[in-house]
């Protein structure tokens, strides 16, 4: 019998129904087990071959490895129907990047197997161990693999040390079909007699791609091999005129719970037989039991096995689990590129896309019926709390109860708070909800004084990014266009606080202009629900879920926003969405600025664009942008990638606005086909500026001299030891018109606008993502989830189809570069420092001004940058 050591991809315990189906199948009866062949392993409870992709393949068809991703340990025990008779043991592991998400990989898996054939031992029948090695490799939609196993036996030394090998390939082309070949005992013999070759071929469907799996498979042993190892004196059938065939499947009868058959046809003896089996899934656990009680077949086995990639919960384990859930957000949305360490590793997935789906996740766990957000003061802008409301209230809609713990708050904290049911304080937190500001400085009066003067040419009065180094004050276009964007957004403020907690617009006004409330008098004005020490949190929580019976503490289990690696179960390559992350300043290159910080290279962001667009699987790309601009030039190589991937390869590409999208940024967002923006996104800013230092006056104080040799009248024009020229000034103002004239173009093409009407709004003007909306300049209001569902649309998908969301980090520099920035800001901190400068000289709205000297008069680049960053608090 060829086919009796594969087993399934999942596996867990049969219980009692298992038992009643075994004994209807003729129990434990007194009669020899039919042999098999003495490298194959233990058996498998009601093996499905092509659903095994887990290191049991190496007990059948080893390209299925390459499906397998993660971290497997499969322990599997197998019983006779006689006394004992027939008994084996087995642990498998394995390790590796291949998994079904992914366009290729590698596992690798190793297997030791514990036989005894009879009860007593002999040659023909021998107590001995079957050790494995395995490698998977995965290559899209197809997997190849091969195996090695070695024997060793006390009864039957001429087994000890024959080593068999096996190779397959298996394919999963598509949702609904899977197939795969294999070969076993390739090239093993035993004191120079051939062991006999098994062949394999299988087919396996999903009916309607639902929970139900049918499999067929067929297998041949080969007539060049001596028969005595398959079992002496035994009637031997071989060739491909000789097949065994066996059908079998899996049912998911519901979530975490399925019905395992076969029937097996046996040339040997012409005979049919049939197999039952259960699983249980646990999550990282996964339990399977099943056998036959046939004659002459029979056996029971049982399998657990834990993986890192988790399978779905029964219902009985979610219930376990059921309760309340509480998500510290300060830890959540942390970025892991803040500090050194972040330099070196370079960043991490994107913080707050991670807690917005970790929040989707929640909204689908039935076991959870609530969930408590702590917050001791976020570091987010308004926009990216206008997401986070959106999936707190996601949550409500999911009928999940929403409790907001306040320890200390300021406007945005609490702006985000009151999208939940419930909002608290600790009876001591500091709570600055006063209104929003953004502050400017500037350095004019300091340089002056230092004997530097700042020559810079822009288009448009409201481009006033040099106004940090060229004004003492602030513009009058400046302030217009900062009081502008802020009354916007504390509009929406002001509404979302009236209506949440149920008082008029002019009481909340009124208590803004107030600010630095206590959290009794916050309580006593209605803006929170109550104040709560810590250990009494939970059971404010089993309040607002009506507890009344018994105890009312309601256990808070805290979760973080790392996914667990879900088991893919779907076959078939996914049609791919690439989400192409621009964020922070863009230059050329990627790099550090004068005081740590620094910027994405435009280079690798179109390298990427370019990549993604010739992607035959890639069917959209989302283009997400979180930056200001910079280097005017860097965010045409963007724009142009995108454009190509556009019209040339026919990919849709949808922009999506998160806290910034402004100047260079919104340059970027011109190459889209659609734009989206949160309300409170700050964009527009279509205007460039050049320019650069005179520091002649510093250095004559200093005694400085330079001398310069030169071929032509401006090529020094660069250098600080003299000022530019008036031929040398118009040339730069040249320079920059036409530069903005391109800009202007370019958005007119893409918005659908004339080159005038864009004029309009441009000139370095910067806009909310609301009022942009209004002035033609974004599409629509939304985060990067509503620009997924417009990209899969308009790439002729419907807004539930399985898609491979491709979100890599975005990371323009190398490991080499990380470490020259990591060195660069250690270096940069240890001066500040050492130079007695304050924090807020290297953090906050004054150290972003000051990281700026670093790149405003780079090799006067033509910059398309905001005009300040707008810090609001």
């Amino acid at each position: 019998m060829a086919f009796c050591g594969r087993l399934p991809r999942e596996m867990g315990l049969g219980l009692g129904p298992l038992l009643v189906l075994l004994t209807l199948f003729g129990g434990a009866r007194a009669q020899a087990q039919v042999a098999r062949p003495v490298t194959l392993g233990i058996l498998q409870p009601v093996p499905v071959p092509l659903l095994q992709d887990d290191p049991t393949a190496l007990g059948g068809n080893p390209a299925l490895l390459g499906f397998a991703g993660g971290l497997h340990l499969d322990y599997a025990q197998e019983f006779a129907s006689k006394n004992g008779a027939r008994q084996g043991r087995g642990l498998f592991a394995s390790v590796g990047t291949a998994s079904q998400r992914s366009d290729g990989g590698l596992n690798l898996a190793w297997g030791t197997e514990w036989q005894r054939q009879q009860d007593v031992c002999s040659f023909d029948h021998p107590c001995g161990t079957r050790s494995s090695l395995g490698l998977g490799l995965r290559l899209g939609w197809l997997s190849l693999g091969g195996s090695v196993h070695q024997l060793a036996s006390d009864e039957a030394r001429d087994l000890t040390g024959v080593t068999a090998w096996d190779a397959g390939a298996a394919v999963r082309p598509i949702e609904c079909v899977s197939a795969g070949v294999a070969a076993y005992d390739l090239n093993g013999s035993v004191n120079g007699r051939l062991l006999p070759a098994r062949y394999q071929g299988s087919v396996a469907i999903r009916p309607y791609c639902e929970r139900l799996v049918v499999e067929l498979d067929a297998d041949v042993t080969s007539c060049n091999g001596t028969p005595a190892f398959t079992a002496p004196g035994a009637a031997r059938t071989c060739g491909f005129g000789n097949p065994d065939l066996r059908l079998s499947g899996e049912w998911g009868l519901f979530q975490g719970f399925k019905l395992l058959g076969g029937l097996k046809y046996t040339a040997v003896d012409s005979r049919w037989t049939g197999e039952f089996g259960l699983q249980l899934e646990l999550g990282g656990l996964h339990l399977r039991g099943g056998g036959t009680g046939v004659p002459g077949y029979a056996y029971q086995s049982y399998s657990a096995g834990l993986s890192s990639e988790a399978y779905e919960k029964v219902a009985p384990a979610r219930a376990l689990s059921a309760g309340a859930v509480v998500l510290d957000l300060g830890a959540a949305l942390k970025k892991r590129d803040d500090g050194l360490l972040g330099r070196l590793l370079g960043p991490g997935p994107d913080p707050l896309e991670a807690t917005l789906a970790t929040l989707r996740r929640l909204e689908e766990d039935d076991s959870i019926r609530a969930v408590v957000f702590r917050s001791n003061g976020l570091a987010v802008s308004m926009a990216a709390v206008e997401e986070l409301r959106k999936g707190i209230e996601g949550l409500r809609e999911a009928g999940k109860k929403t409790v907001f713990y306040l320890e200390n708050a300021a406007d945005l904290d609490y702006y985000l708070a009151t999208s939940a049911d419930r909002v608290y304080a600790t009876p001591q937190a500091g709570l600055s909800i006063n209104g929003l500001s953004a502050t400017a400085y500037f350095a004019a009066a300091g340089l002056d004084k230092l004997g530097v003067k700042a020559e810079f040419f822009r288009v448009g009065a409201y481009k006033n990014a040099p106004d940090l180094f060229t004004r003492s004050d602030m513009s009058a276009e400046q302030r217009e266009v900062q009081t502008a964007l802020l009354t916007d957004m504390a509009s929406r403020f002001v509404k979302a606080v009236s209506e949440r907690r149920g008082m008029d617009e002019a009481k909340v006004k009124g208590l803004l202009d107030r600010g630095l409330l206590t959290t009794r008098e916050a309580v006593e004005s209605g803006l929170l629900d109550g104040a709560v020490y810590p250990d009494r949190l939970e059971e404010a929580v089993g309040k607002v879920l009506g507890v009344t019976q018994g105890e009312q503490r309601v256990p808070l289990r805290k979760i973080g926003t790392e996914a667990g690696a879900l088991r893919e179960t779907r076959w078939g390559a996914r049609p791919k969405v690439v989400v192409i992350r621009v964020e922070g300043e863009i230059g050329l290159e990627a790099g550090a600025g004068l005081l740590g910080g620094g910027g994405q290279s435009g280079r690798e962001i179109a390298r990427r664009i370019h990549r993604a667009a010739d992607d035959p699987a890639v069917v959209a790309l989302v283009v997400r942008i979180d930056s200001p601009g910079g280097d005017g030039n860097a965010s045409d190589l963007i724009w142009r990638e995108l454009v190509r991937a556009r019209k040339e390869k026919g990919k849709p590409v949808v922009a999506s606005m998160a806290s910034v999208a402004a100047s260079g940024g919104y340059y970027v967002a011109a190459g889209a086909d659609a734009i989206w923006a949160e309300p409170s996104t700050v964009t527009g800013s279509i205007g460039v500026f050049a320019g650069r230092f005179d520091a002649s006056e510093l250095f004559s104080k200093l005694g400085v001299t330079a001398a310069t040799v030169k071929t032509s009248a401006s090529a020094d024009w660069m250098e600080p030891n003299r000022s530019l020229t008036d031929a040398e000034r118009r040339r730069l103002q040249s320079m920059v018109d036409e530069f903005y004239e391109g800009f202007v173009a370019k958005v007119a093409e893409a918005r659908k606008l004339t080159p005038e009407a864009v004029d309009k709004v441009a000139r370095g003007r910067v806009w909310t993502g609301a009022q942009a909306q209004g002035k033609g300049l974004v599409d629509h209001l939304g985060g990067l989830q509503e620009a997924l569902v417009e990209a899969k649309r308009r790439a002729a998908l419907a807004a539930d189809a399985d898609v491979e969301v491709v979100d890599e980090p975005a990371d323009g520099a190398g490991a080499l570069q990380r470490a020259s920035s990591a060195a660069e800001e250690l270096w940069s901190g240890a001066a500040a420092r050492a130079l007695g400068l304050p924090p807020a000289l290297t953090s906050g709205p004054l150290g972003a001004a000051l990281r700026a000297l670093s790149g405003l008069g780079a090799s006067g680049a033509v910059q398309a940058r905001l005009p300040y960053e707008l810090d609001v608090h």
